[in-house]
């Protein structure tokens, strides 16, 4: 696979180093693809969590990684049989990931994931003595997880936060939406809270796709800024023609908004 990525495996390990510095994981080297154990290829379980947070954002890898048992070559008498190390997977509802993980020197890790009313969490542990401790802990963290904290949804990415005027544009008005649905974790024993929000734009362009970024909502708690999320247009707009100018011009000349 790494090759087939990258041509190379040496090269493929440079793509992997290079997405830790773009995330700003400051505890992780990786010297090989496979991740046995070598000189200055290291790793945290701090990092390891964020890197499973950047995985998760691509959906297909959790169909992969929350089978349990599966067959490759059915049908011929290559048939291989293939069980996933990670038994949270089977034994624990709402797992559906991600990653096992032994060597001598690191011991059994786990990076496990689970979804649950909204809110997914990520428990790692590394060093532990044995597969069934590994799982026990990890099990453990995802369960305190859930009992503190919830997940409250406030905006979808198909809620409409503004609608902009166009000059130069063909629509002459067009709805602002979140790039993604916006959600704020709270912890259970606190009280929720009721965010404000403000908007900001950058220089709106006469043509502009979905999923373009065109400005920021931020959410607050009173000055506390809890989140920023980027904002794009509900439906594509396109730059109107000297055409469609000017029969804007003309009509605003006979309504009299001219």
């Amino acid at each position: 696979m790494a090759e087939a990525i990258g041509g190379s495996e040496a090269n493929f390990v440079n793509m992997m180093n290079n997405k830790v510095n773009e995330l700003g994981l400051k505890d992780t080297h990786f010297q090989n693809s496979h991740g046995l154990d070598a000189e200055n290829h290291y790793s945290s379980a701090y990092d390891m969590a964020m890197i499973a947070r950047e995985l998760v954002k691509h959906e297909k890898i959790l169909e992969y990684s929350s089978i349990y048992e599966t067959y490759l070559r059915t049908g011929t008498d290559r048939q291989t049989w293939l069980v996933n190390t990670n038994k949270l997977v089977r034994f624990k509802a709402g797992v559906d990931g991600l990653k096992t993980g032994y060597t001598s020197q690191s011991g059994y890790c786990l990076t496990a994931t689970m979804k649950k009313d909204g809110l997914r969490a990520i428990a790692v542990v590394m060093g532990e003595p044995s597969s069934t401790t590994r799982n026990a802990e990890a099990g453990g963290m995802l369960d305190y997880a859930f009992a503190q904290y919830g997940m409250q949804k406030l905006l979808s990415k198909d809620s409409i936060v503004d609608t902009i005027s166009l000059d130069k544009s063909k629509q002459e008005q067009v709805a602002v939406v979140p790039k993604e649905d916006v959600s704020l974790l709270y912890r259970k024993m606190d009280k929720k809270i009721t965010p404000t929000y403000e908007i900001s734009y950058e220089k709106i362009k006469s043509k502009i796709a979905v999923g373009e970024k065109i400005g920021t909502l931020t959410m607050k708690d009173g000055e506390k800024v809890l989140r920023s999320i980027d904002l794009t247009v509900a439906s594509p707009v396109e730059k109107a023609s000297i055409f469609d100018l000017f029969l804007r011009y003309m009509k605003d000349l006979v309504t009299g908004n001219g």
